[in-house]
């Protein structure tokens, strides 16, 4: 019984055996060895299954090419000990999903990746920003899935805050200043309660202060400028507004 992947539209098939495959592709050629397989051409996997070659390329790993192909029962390389075999795989762009995720988001910062976070902080999207600082990135249509892994990379998601930072610094916002003025907005006696919570929920998204991370510093910070004790800050960050606990407001009031 054949398995079958469809791929931006197009169904692709990986034949339990080659008299499966003759019924379909009569005349069709058919290479033994996976290994010598050029691009677009069927071959016999090692465990028997006949496959057709969706991509035969290289990547350059530690300044060295890495030959490999790409077929629906997944992407392995050329030189070395990976089987060709199994199931159709999910994630068919990378040599094991598993080492690919592990190697991405515990991964040390290099050149791709600091520009990588300059790029979303200056305002790209994570598809953009993967493309612009991976120019030799062949298949673009990964980058979406790519920079979401990457996004998971504490040290990208800091430099992403530092760069965000940076660019606040030159216009002369600081997180003391969105602190003072946040401040502001809550102590004036028309402001409505919402309205307090909604702005100082959007200037702490902006500067960066809700992330995992920083909640100690930041909690300590906005209880010296605003006088929230930590519950009603905890109730706050847990994304309780007035409109569901009344009385959080009430307690703001009073303080």
């Amino acid at each position: 019984m054949s398995q079958v992947r469809k791929i931006k539209g197009v169904r692709h098939y990986a034949y339990e055996s080659e008299d499966e495959f003759r019924k379909f592709h009569p005349k069709e050629p058919l290479v033994k060895n996976w290994k010598e397989a050029k691009e677009g051409q069927w071959c016999v996997s090692d465990d028997g299954q006949i496959v057709q070659v969706l991509k035969k390329s290289f990547l350059m790993y530690r300044m060295k090419k890495q030959y490999f192909i790409r077929t629906i029962i997944g992407m392995v390389k050329i030189n070395g000990n990976m089987k060709l075999q199994g199931s159709t795989k999910k994630n068919i762009y990378s040599f094991s999903s598993k080492y690919f995720y592990k190697r991405v988001v515990e991964g040390n910062m290099n050149d791709k990746r600091i520009s990588f976070a300059k790029f979303i902080a200056y305002g790209a999207t994570p598809e953009e920003a993967y493309i612009k600082s991976h120019p030799d990135l062949e298949d673009k249509s990964t980058a979406a899935s790519k920079a979401k892994i990457l996004l998971r990379n504490k040290r990208v998601r800091h430099n992403v805050d530092k760069e965000i930072e940076k660019l606040m610094s030159d216009v002369g916002i600081t997180k003391r200043y969105l602190l003072e003025n946040t401040k502001g907005i809550v102590d004036k006696e028309e402001t409505k309660d919402n309205d307090k919570l909604r702005a100082i929920e959007t200037l702490m998204k902006i500067s960066g202060m809700l992330s995992v991370d920083k909640k100690v510093d930041s909690v300590a910070l906005i209880q010296e400028f605003t006088g929230f004790t930590k519950d009603k800050l905890q109730a706050f960050e847990a994304g309780i507004l007035p409109e569901t606990k009344k009385e959080l407001v009430g307690d703001i009031e009073s303080d």
